[in-house]
């Protein structure tokens, strides 16, 4: 794999997990009494866009990689959407939630290894 490959490896589950970062962020927004709606929107087209990102560097990666050496990497957003959103959205990372994160994290790298 070159370096060139291995970030857009990178930008691609860092954009997946930001798009559900921000797609969290819209809801909670709506969810509130009184919300801006036009905060909300902003938020959730933000969130669009870097799903859209996402889609896009997915389908040349797609190109280039097989699914079973590529998908692995897709794993890890699971574990990132975890630590985002107990970091940046203030929830709850429970024992039972790390100790799951830890063994997809395990299973990440028993896949890539093969």
């Amino acid at each position: 794999m070159t370096p060139f490959a291995a970030l857009l490896i990178f930008v691609t589950v860092g954009c997946f997990v930001a798009g559900q970062i921000l797609l969290k962020h819209a809801m909670d927004i709506t969810a509130r009494e009184r919300y801006s709606r036009r905060h909300a929107t902003l938020v959730f087209a933000a969130a669009i866009a870097v799903f859209a990102v996402n889609f896009f560097v997915n389908i040349g990666l797609l190109q280039r990689f097989d699914l079973s050496y590529f998908f692995p990497f897709q794993g890890l957003s699971v574990i990132l959407i975890a630590l985002a959103g107990a970091f940046i959205l203030k929830e709850k990372l429970t024992a039972r939630l790390t100790i799951g994160s830890l063994v997809i994290a395990l299973g990440v790298v028993l896949v890539s290894l093969s």
